[in-house]
């Protein structure tokens, strides 16, 4: 079958020749000649520039240029070359030539066929350098696809901020079915604020740049917290496009870092606001790292001195809490029942401590918390001193109780020496009964616990309540009271207060054997009540004085035997210090005894 003849250029050969020869020279192309029934190859001397080859090593036959191919194109170039030939036209493809340096070039070979009017048709062809443009195609054909590809949420605007392109991820990001949807969009129908858009979009067009954070919705009306970075893209001749973006959702990382945040808070309130010493330090060298208000308030420390200090400058012995820390370090011992610690005054106290280890930052430190047990130790010791005295003291009425019941058993005696045991007996029971109460009553009151019902007690009717009961038919002018009807109410426990009137009337009674008068008054002072019991017994004398207050002391009367517990003014004096009051006596032996007390009126 012949050749498409009909499709074929004919002219003026020289004129086709000069023509593709000077479109060679002006586009920097490679022109050649070949002549199909000769088989023959001609190329004009660009060749040496663009392959390094001269005119003859390009090859003068077609199988001496095919040899100058790529060896991937080499075998597709003679079908190719009859299929051109059959079709005929003008015909245009690319392939890879070999350079000298072995390297090859891409080149677009545009030939056409001329039929010459004195002699066989040639075919005259331009080989153009596109290694470049195909290069450029290829970078940009892969950074397409790693913009399609991306994780990260890519868009593209125009100068208004309208996108021209979104990648899949940015879609899947707002929650969009597909990329077409969102084409032609403002990009400040994304922000929550779309102001804020306006002020991003302003500062791109100032600046070329943007990076921060902004708070998007979603699709579906979701808020999403995005890490923006947006620039200005520029067209061929360095003039702003148009905007390019990257969305990245941080939406997770926010919320991780503000429940981070939240527990950080937690604990420093717990830390800070907790009533119990809590003291952080290095398990290596026993530093102090950190301490909480508690400890600073409880070792007197401020928070910079707290840090300067090991956890061993702390206790009294230093030698026994290396010690300690050594047990710790192998083990041993995580808790210490009580431990002698110093306060920065010097002040010595009883501490129990607890241990636990924690490691923050590849770095082990130990959390101690300290308890201050020196209030517990003084009720521990207030009970044992109370269970020894209480054990002590009721002895003796106890002896005498069990020797007279022993006896009467034992005995036969008149009925009149009958009931004069018996009254023994009574007597010392009643004693006994009073010093349990007295020593319940004291120690509760030591221990805080023995003033419970604070309200207003109306002077007057108290100290009648108290003189009813020592006021007998036979010597009730003995008796007075001294108080102005309109002293105001005081302020606290009547009952505890009617406790305390009636020790020091009852004391007032048993030292003043001989009779005289006793006075219970009460007046204002500074403020404040003064309640006052006088009589005008044996009196005190001033070395006496000073312990009239300790418990178990007792004035001895010559010639007078006085029965008591000696509990009743120490007594008196813990509920009128618990009542925040003061007490003291003035007395002269012989003469009588004056005892004060002052307490606060209601408010």
């Amino acid at each position: 079958m012949e050749p498409q003849n009909n499709q074929r250029q004919v002219g003026d050969a020289t004129a086709v020749d000069h023509h593709f020869e000077t479109l060679c020279q002006v586009t920097g192309g490679v022109f050649y000649q070949y002549g199909p029934d000769s088989d023959r190859l001609s190329w004009s001397p660009q060749c040496r520039n663009m392959f390094g080859w001269t005119e003859a090593e390009m090859g003068l036959d077609s199988a001496g240029w095919w040899q100058r191919l790529h060896p991937q194109d080499r075998p597709a170039a003679p079908a190719l070359l009859q299929d051109w030939l059959w079709r005929g036209g003008p015909d245009e493809r690319q392939y890879r030539v070999q350079h000298r340096q072995g390297h090859y070039v891409w080149v677009a070979d545009r030939s056409r066929p001329v039929c010459r009017a004195d002699g066989p048709t040639v075919i005259l062809g331009c080989l153009q350098d596109v290694t470049r443009d195909r290069q450029r195609r290829l970078q940009l054909g892969l950074a397409q696809r790693a913009i399609d590809s991306s994780i990260n949420g890519i868009a593209m605007t125009d100068l208004d901020g309208r996108l021209t392109y979104v990648n899949d991820a940015f879609a899947k990001l707002f929650g969009v079915c597909g990329t077409e949807e969102l084409s032609g969009r403002d990009v400040a129908s994304f922000w929550k604020h779309s102001r804020r858009a306006m002020v991003v979009l302003r500062a791109l067009q100032q600046q070329g740049v943007w990076c921060g954070e902004m708070i998007a919705r979603r699709h579906d009306g979701r808020p999403l917290i995005l890490q923006l970075s947006a620039h200005v893209v520029k067209d061929d001749h360095d003039q702003p496009a148009g905007f390019m973006a990257s969305f990245i959702d941080i939406s997770q990382r926010r919320r991780a870092e503000r429940t981070l945040q939240e527990s950080e808070e937690k604990y420093r309130l717990l830390f800070s606001c907790g009533s119990e010493a809590i003291i952080l330090f290095d398990a290596r060298n026993s530093r102090i790292v950190d301490a909480n208000a508690a400890a600073l308030a409880l070792y007197g420390y401020s928070h910079q001195e707290f840090t300067g200090l090991s956890i061993v400058d702390l206790a009294e012995e230093p030698d026994q809490a290396r010690v300690r820390m050594s047990q710790v370090e192998e083990g041993q011992f995580t808790h210490f029942p009580l431990v002698a610690h110093r306060k920065k005054d010097g002040t010595v106290f009883e501490v129990e401590v607890s241990l636990g280890d924690f490691r923050w930052r590849r770095r082990r430190f130990r959390a101690g918390f300290f308890r201050d047990v020196s209030e517990r130790r003084r009720i521990e010791r207030l009970k044992d001193e109370m269970l020894s005295a209480v054990s002590h003291e009721m002895r003796t009425p106890l002896t005498a109780i069990l020797g007279y019941a022993d006896f009467l058993q034992r005995s036969v005696l008149p009925a009149d020496k009958q009931q004069e045991y018996l009254q023994v007996i009574q007597h010392q029971g009643e004693r006994l009964k009073d010093l349990v109460d007295n020593h319940l009553n004291l120690q509760r009151l030591r221990a805080g616990f023995g003033v419970a019902h604070i309200q207003p007690v109306a002077v007057l009717p108290l100290l009648h309540g108290v003189l009813n009961v020592f006021s007998r038919a036979e010597d009730r002018g003995r008796f007075h009271i001294d108080c102005p009807a309109e002293l105001p109410p005081l302020c606290g426990d009547e009952n505890q207060l009617y406790r305390a009137l009636q020790n020091l009337l009852s004391n007032a009674v048993k030292y003043s054997p001989d009779g005289g008068d006793i006075v219970l008054g009460a007046y204002e002072e500074n403020g404040r009540a003064v309640l006052y019991v006088r009589d005008q017994g044996i009196g005190i004398l001033p070395q006496h004085q000073e312990k009239i207050f300790d418990r178990y002391f007792r004035v001895r009367a010559e010639g007078h035997p006085i029965s008591g517990t000696g509990l009743g003014l120490t007594l008196v004096k813990e509920i009128i210090k618990a009542h925040n009051g003061q007490i003291w006596l003035e007395s002269t032996p012989g003469c009588g005894s004056t005892f004060f007390l002052t307490l606060d009126f209601w408010n």
